[in-house]
């Protein structure tokens, strides 16, 4: 049994996990995790700074129940249909071995976000079925084939936009999918990156009609707040009352509530910079399409998927490693495509200009 998921994040073995210096970091393109190459907005900078020592030291709000309020207001919910945790990871953890039965089947796509393989057959010792996205379909699912499948499953698991692809299943495609379920089915999905697309097709506003969804969010990649780890599941105030019984007071510390809080409050902030991570990343993708031997997958997201059908990806990844520069080998996302994905984080446009310096030599 593996301990842990693999994930991105290695450029702390360059930097130093015991934090001796910091020096490194500052040569380091940490492209192998999606945080927003972006600062937080400048109300959360200032509220930090001004407060530090108190919020260092000082006990939070037990259960986050201003930030909850807060929250609410701006995805249009009811404080009852939210519940907040340390992050996404640490909400999955929370909820899914008390919502799923023992030994649970659940359905995902391949490629897709590995902390869930994970959890299932791992932690659980479930199974996971997997439909196979195609390369040559731009790795957009087949809703029909998709509900085909879920007949069977206790839970269906969607990262929408999915990771690694950076594709969107639309808000009425979830709605077909969520509509085929049996009440005693529940769909999971994971909205990570929804506020990276124009348009925002949140299955939110549909949530009320739909008491076996649950959605995951996090307040760390579009917020820029990925240290402080902050997330939220939005679901039917029933499975907030279920799920708060096993959910820790303090779960999420007072720097964390109060960033959220002064993050939730500057949407203009963060509206421009999704404006401009598309800019950067459709400049991005175009350098990236000359490189020999990779097909660029159009993505929404702060992240684009470099497909290489003849292989070679782990190689590549090394090689860039020597470079200072962390990208994403995609092998433990899929069972099928082995050797042939490349993930990285859209950065700033020097730091995307060494990603593709790096790729291209």
């Amino acid at each position: 049994m593996s301990q842990h998921a693999f994930h991105g994040g290695a450029s702390f073995e360059a930097i130093g996990v015991k934090f001796d210096s910091l020096d490194e970091r500052s040569r380091i393109v940490d492209a192998d995790v999606l945080d927003a190459w972006y600062d937080p907005a400048p109300g959360v900078l200032n509220s930090l700074r001004d407060n530090l020592a108190w919020l260092v030291k000082t006990s939070p709000p037990t259960h986050a129940q201003g930030l909850r309020e807060v929250l609410a207001e701006a995805r249009r919910l009811e404080p009852s249909q939210i519940l907040l945790g340390g992050g996404t990871s640490f909400l999955m953890f929370l909820a899914l071995p008390r919502l799923l039965p023992p030994r649970p089947l659940v359905l995902a796509l391949d490629p897709c976000y590995g902390e869930y393989t994970h959890l299932v057959e791992e932690v659980l010792e479930g199974e996971i079925s997997r439909l196979p996205l195609d390369p040559e379909a731009d790795f957009d699912p087949d809703i029909d084939q998709l509900i085909g499948m879920a007949r069977e499953v206790d839970m269906v698991v969607l990262v929408n936009p999915n990771s690694p692809t950076g594709r969107v299943i639309s808000q009425g495609d979830m709605k077909r999918l969520a509509e085929s379920l049996r009440p005693d089915q529940k769909l999971w999905i994971d909205e990570t990156y929804i506020d990276f697309v124009p348009g925002v097709p949140t299955f939110e506003p549909l949530l009320k009609d739909h008491p076996n969804v649950i959605i995951a969010k996090s307040l760390s990649k579009h917020y820029a707040l990925s240290g402080l780890r902050i997330g939220s599941l939005e679901m039917a105030p029933h499975l907030v009352s279920f799920l708060e019984k096993f959910s820790p007071p303090w779960s999420v510390g007072l720097p964390a509530q109060l960033a959220a809080v002064e993050a939730l409050r500057d949407p203009a902030w963060y509206e421009a910079k999704v404006a401009e991570t598309r800019i950067l990343r459709q400049d991005f993708s175009r350098q990236l399409s000359r490189i020999k031997g990779c097909r660029v997958i159009h993505s929404e997201t702060n992240f684009v998927l470099l497909h290489f059908p003849k292989g070679g990806v782990p190689e590549l990844a090394e090689r860039a490693r020597e470079e200072g520069i962390f990208l994403r080998d995609c092998d433990s996302l899929t069972q099928h495509l082995k050797g042939q994905l490349l993930r990285t984080a859209v950065k700033s446009a020097e730091e995307n200009e060494r990603i593709v310096k790096a790729l291209s030599s």
